[in-house]
């Protein structure tokens, strides 16, 4: 037997203007108009023009921007210096297949036996290619181990310093668990030598891949904080995005001549306009009223290069009267130029914690982030400062936070623990 029920329940339907809206809020620069000319396409009533380059009178043409090619990968970088080495067949052939197995650290670790077996190239044929690909650019590619990168480095740098490599070769459990007696022991050495070799293997890398030229991502700022004439902050807009307009001549020809299923098409084709218009000025509204209240906040940070303020998307929203998920829109991916440095717009952001002293009462992450790094810097060598004293020490100037968001902090800005900031600088 069928059973038949209602039931009620509540779903969110958003309209064509508001679906087109947020599309168009989250396009930024080039792909905002690869989809006005999608629409363009679509609408045989809309067309499209693009600013002129050349400023009125003026007789200079607009600057470009650069156009930069990508860099080349490792593996590529290799294959060129592959094809110029006067080497047997069998041995290139080897080389080859080493090169094509290499991870992203640019490490070898797989089997030299099972990677020639394929192509019927012996052991021999494969640790030549190996050692053949270990001469290559950048230092300590192909190692097996980081030991083995190091090593290769330590060899091909004129300046490395005497028992650089018998350390690496015959002491490298002790160099890496931190036995300085031991070793200096055993390889008589001075204090002063053994500092001057760590430090030189300091420099050395750790990931050989890393250091060839890697893909470098271009961003382009979408909006600029300057001094206006009157030396106030505002904001204006760096996209060159295309005009999209209405033919009305088109519009009124077929609105007279067309018959009844011309006219409706025409009539829906005008009302898209009126929404990619509207959602347009929306859009550009929407990121000019969040650039403003954040000028306004941040305002001692733009003036005078004071500590940022307590500034969160939710504080926008309910400063704006926006809402937070457009003004989330606003802030993610988009770019801001100010004093001729790109920043990103989050990078004006920043979570408040309470402290005793100031005007609101709050302090914002990066300021405390900064206060740390200071103390951190003017530390005692012998006795580095752990996350519960930086606690104990922010908490007298008034800053209460708790250690474990201490360490959060710490991590994020990639300093290592007390321990091994005093084995770090003991050396």
């Amino acid at each position: 037997m069928v059973k038949v029920a209602l039931k009620l329940e509540q779903k969110l339907k958003l309209s064509q203007m508001q679906r087109l809206t947020i599309q168009m809020m989250s396009l930024r620069g080039q792909d905002l108009q690869d989809f006005l000319h999608e629409q363009v396409t679509e609408n045989p009533l809309l067309d499209i023009r693009y600013p002129d380059v050349r400023p009125s009178g003026s007789g200079q043409e607009k600057p470009i921007d650069n156009i930069r090619s990508h860099g080349e990968s490792v593996e590529e970088a290799l294959m060129k210096q592959l094809r110029v080495q006067m080497q047997p067949k069998a041995i290139l052939m080897a080389a080859g297949l080493v090169i094509q197995s290499l991870d992203e650290k640019g490490f070898f670790k797989g089997e030299l036996s099972e990677a020639g077996s394929e192509y019927g190239l012996g052991s021999e044929d494969m640790e030549q290619g190996l050692r053949l690909v270990q001469t290559f650019d950048p230092p300590g590619i192909g190692a097996r181990t980081i030991q083995e990168a190091l090593l290769i480095q330590t060899r091909r740098r004129s300046d490395a310093p005497a028992g650089a490599a018998i350390l690496l070769q015959e002491h490298y459990e002790d160099f890496l668990h931190g036995r300085w007696q031991r070793v200096q022991t055993e390889m008589n050495l001075t204090a002063a030598e053994l500092q001057h070799i760590c430090r030189f293997l300091k420099k050395l890398s750790l990931q050989p891949a890393p250091q060839a030229a890697a893909d470098c991502a271009y961003v382009r700022a979408d909006v600029e904080i300057y001094r206006d004439d009157m030396g106030q902050l505002t904001v204006r807009s760096l996209e060159e995005l295309p005009e999209v307009f209405f033919r009305e001549d088109l519009y009124a020809n077929y609105n007279k001549e067309g018959d009844i299923g011309t006219r409706r098409f025409i009539r829906r084709s005008k009302r898209q306009f009126l929404d990619l218009r509207t959602a347009l000025a929306f859009r550009w509204q929407s990121i000019f009223t969040v650039m403003k209240y954040i000028i306004l906040w941040q305002q001692d940070y733009f003036r005078d290069g004071r500590e940022l303020r307590p500034l969160t998307q939710q504080a926008i929203a309910d400063g704006t009267g926006l809402s937070t998920a457009t003004v989330s829109r606003v802030c993610r991916d988009r770019y801001a130029m100010f004093d001729r440095h790109i920043y990103a717009v989050q990078t004006f952001l920043a979570h408040g914690y309470r402290r005793d002293a100031g005007s609101d009462g709050s302090i914002s992450d990066k300021a405390i982030m900064k206060q740390m790094t200071a103390f951190i810097q003017h530390e005692d060598i012998q006795h580095p400062w752990s996350d519960q004293q930086i606690t104990e020490h922010l908490r007298q100037r008034g800053i209460h936070i708790a250690r474990r968001t201490v360490t959060k902090f710490r991590l994020k800005m990639n300093i290592p623990n007390s321990s091994m900031r005093k084995r770090m600088k003991s050396w």
